[in-house]
């Protein structure tokens, strides 16, 4: 009985724990987060990228990588499949990268948004919802090692075409031509010492005519002041002039034409007192002879007339 009792007792307990066990893998690994499924679209490698791969949203973790496939529409893309949770704020602006787990080179996907596209990301026709995936860092500093190592060996190609034979000879003329231009630069600095030794004098000299200009151009100073004072004084004198024209022509004229006028006159009648004369000198003593009587005058004859 007691042998009974006791694999009872075990057969029970066994029960009970694997119940236990049971329950706390499903309390645990149950799912109890809503998820949302989005496709990364990749055209750059996807290194180190593995299924169930953290997702992080601007450093949050908010899911995971659910599948890795090649895009049959394109064999040169990546699709990656992820599944976030619902409540993560992604915008048509949201875009991925590939980050570094540290020194293991597991990759991570990381999510970030520049917020330049508001509102919610949402798929067409029933498709997930894609957002680009852009090169990571790593991606960039590859790419410009390439481009850094292209451009060092076409600048390598051009080292060697600069340092051809032909170009060669040609620098080894050159500098031959620059000592021969530097021995004659250095006969023509000798040749020039004594000149230069000269040069004291000469300024002296300049010195001295430089003075002598100074003192010439005083007196063309003087002459220029001296000629400017009698330019002002005919300036002076015609100015005196055209007043004295000015009171000719508006007052001395009209008194002279007028004088001329009155000597006219005068000169007329003077000319018909000596014409009267001519005719009838007595009329100096006995005064002028009457006129004839004219027509329907008393004592008018027409014989007479006659």
């Amino acid at each position: 009985m007691e042998n009974r009792a006791h694999a009872l007792a075990a057969g029970l307990f066994t029960l009970l724990l694997g119940l236990g066990v049971i329950a706390v893998s499903a309390w645990f690994g149950g799912d109890t987060v809503e998820t949302k499924n989005f496709m990364l679209v990749s055209r750059h490698p996807v290194s180190g990228l593995n299924a169930q791969a953290p997702v992080r949203f601007r450093g949050v973790t908010v899911g995971k990588v659910v599948a890795i496939n090649f895009n049959p529409e394109d064999p040169l893309s990546i699709l990656v499949e992820i599944a976030i949770r619902a409540d993560t704020p992604l915008t048509p602006g949201t875009f991925a990268q590939l980050g570094s787990q540290g020194v293991t080179g597991l990759a991570y996907v990381i999510l970030d948004d520049k917020g330049n596209k508001p509102g919610a990301l949402a798929g067409e026709d029933g498709k997930l919802a894609r957002i680009d995936v852009h090169p990571s860092f790593m991606d960039s500093v590859t790419d410009s090692g390439q481009a850094m190592v292209e451009n060092f060996n076409e600048v390598a190609k051009r080292v060697n075409t600069l340092l051809s034979d032909d170009n060669q000879k040609h620098l080894v003329s050159a500098v031959r031509n620059l000592d021969t231009m530097s021995a004659r630069v250095s006969t023509l600095a000798t040749s020039l010492e004594p000149t230069v030794r000269a040069m004291p004098g000469l300024v002296n000299d300049a010195g001295v005519a430089l003075k002598r200009a100074d003192a010439l151009m005083a007196n063309l100073n003087q002459r220029a002041e001296a000629f400017e004072r009698a330019a002002k004084g005919v300036e002076r004198l015609s100015d005196s002039g055209a007043a004295l024209s000015d009171a000719i022509t508006t007052d001395m004229l009209p008194r002279l034409n007028q004088l001329a006028e009155e000597l006219q006159r005068t000169a007329r009648g003077v000319e018909r007192a000596l014409n009267d004369f001519d005719e009838q000198p007595h009329s100096l003593i006995f005064g002028r002879n009457p006129l004839p009587p004219g027509p329907g005058e008393a004592g008018f004859s027409a014989r007479g007339t006659r």
